[in-house]
Order: C-alpha cells, then structure tokens, then sequence
C-alpha cells in the first residue's frame, strides 16, 4: 500500500473539507519538485524508496529527499497563494505521510532519531517554507504501527462483509417460479458482458422483465467477477420504487445495499435506461428515433466500448 494512501485513509483529522484553492495543477508541482531539488547540496539524495511490513500489510513509497549530514528527511509540498491559510488538516496529513516515511527511514538505516522537515514551496515567489522537527525512532514506530492498525482493522471487517456478501449471493435463487419469454436470454447475455467486461446494448419490449432480468445475473457474476457495484437509472417514479426493494425481494439478502439518486425527469422521446454495474456493463434502451435510424439484426447485441 503506498504511503500517502495509507496516511489519506487514516490520519484524516478535523474538518472532512481537504479543499484548498488555488491549488497548483501537477505540472506546477513537478516543476516546484525539481527547483527544490536544484537548491540541494550534492549529499542530498532525491526520491528514495523506502518500505516496510507490518503483520500482513506491506507499506511502500518514495521520500522526496533525504540529507545524510543533517539527518534530515524533507517532504517537499508545493502551494499558491498565503500559507497560513492553508487548514489545519492538510498539514496533519503532510505531517502523517512524512512521520511515516521517518519510521522507514529509520528502520532501513537504524537511525535512533530523525530530523522530518516539511518544504513548502510556493509556486508564485519560489520561497520555501521550512517546517521541522526532531523524532525519535520509537516514536515513529508506534504512529506507523497505529496507522496500519486503523487499516487493518477495517480491511478484515471489510473482508468479512465481503465473504458474507458473496456466499449469499452464491446461494441466490431466482425469485420467480419460472422465466418469462426471452428473459433468460437477456438475463444469459447480461451475465456473459459482466463476465467478459463488455458492454450490452439490449432492444426488449415492455413486460419481458427487464429489471430482474438485469439485476439478478449481475448478482449472481458479482462474487466471481469480483464486482462491487451496480448502479441502474430509472426515469420513471415507480421504476425508482421498484429500484429500491429489489435487494429485500431477492431472498432478503441484509448484506446489500441500495440506493436512490434523483435525477432529472426524461425529455420527450427519451427511454429510460439501465446502467450495470458501475465500470463493468451497460444496459441501455435507445430512444425511438434511434432505434428507426440504427440497424438492429439481432436482439441482443454485445460490443466493446472504445
């Protein structure tokens, strides 16, 4: 897991706003990078990898510079505008990704103790800003084993409703007592797209049973296709309601979750559309218009997006 991933997940503090603005573009960024690297004396070595284990989870990332004379560690940060704007959480997360980087610095060279600066650049007048404190190596350790820690213990409840989830859904029946004409093969085409990431542009008349036909393969694909979401849009008021209790129709499965997201209502002409699952396929019924100027020879039609 990379460094400042872990450090964003966990050492969220204060407000949940990370917004600060005007914020330099990543070009800005690099070049801000670089000319702090230019200022350095020969000693001082650029991007160094650093990474360490804890229990089963492996952290890794690349410190921005490390001076061996001063036993100094430097996370270079660029902004514009005034830095004592700049909110309070955003510098405990600066502070979180250099402290980690400190303990896997110390670990790699045995350090007792660590100098960590944070270098903040302006982009604008090019002045650094220097912010740095001494830390011992146990103390780095205990933040660094407390962060992955928090992760941990979310990953493994994570797990668990994961694993409850999909042997639910292995177990899945389908609702009815039997198919209705042409939904099987909509349903067998829905979970073929899934299974091989495609998309699915499918022409069906109204009454053959498109929700359920939909929704069911794609929960029967997500546990060995590793799917997370499915997302479908609906139009229609009734169809939202329908939209909401299909996860207690199918067998009360306690372990799935929906959700309803308005949207605005459909322009004269427009069919309303299913989208499933979030990145993996689509279902989509075209407009009237189209479907007179599009040549559909067969019913279900599979296509890779480019």
């Amino acid at each position: 897991m990379a460094v400042r991933a872990l450090c964003e997940f966990t050492a969220k503090q204060g407000d949940l706003d990370l917004r600060f603005t005007p914020s330099p573009s990543a070009q800005e960024g690099l070049a801000g990078h670089a000319l702090v690297a230019s200022r350095r004396g020969k000693s001082w070595q650029p991007e160094l990898s650093l990474a360490g284990d804890y229990k089963e989870l492996r952290v890794r990332g690349r410190a921005d510079g490390y001076d061996p004379d001063k036993k100094q560690l430097e996370e270079i940060k660029t902004f514009r505008g005034d830095l004592a704007a700049m909110p309070d959480n955003h510098r405990q997360l600066h502070w979180a990704q250099v402290k980690i980087y400190g303990w896997l610095l110390c670990q790699k060279l045995a350090l007792p103790e660590v100098r960590l600066a944070l270098v903040y650049l302006d982009i604008g007048s090019h002045e650094e800003t220097l912010l740095n404190e001494v830390f011992t190596a146990d103390a780095l350790k205990d933040f660094f084993e407390m962060q992955c820690e928090k992760f941990l213990g979310w990953a493994r409840q994570e797990l668990a409703h994961r694993a409850a989830r999909d042997a639910a859904l292995e177990a899945l029946a389908f609702p009815h007592a039997a198919f209705r004409p042409g939904q099987r093969d909509l349903a067998q085409a829905v979970y073929r797209c899934a299974a091989s990431g495609r998309c699915l542009m499918a022409q069906a008349p109204t009454g053959i049973g498109k929700t359920i036909g939909t929704v069911f393969p794609l929960l029967k694909a997500a546990p060995r296709q590793e799917l997370d979401r499915m997302r479908r849009s609906s139009a229609f008021t009734l169809m939202r309601c329908i939209s909401r209790a299909w996860p207690r129709a199918l067998a009360g499965i306690r372990c799935l979750t929906s959700r309803t997201v308005p949207r605005q209502a459909r322009r004269p002409g427009q069919a309303a559309g299913a989208v499933f699952p979030g990145y993996a396929s689509a279902m989509w019924c075209p407009p009237l218009s189209w479907r007179r100027a599009l040549p559909l020879p067969a019913r279900w039609r599979c296509f890779r997006p480019r």
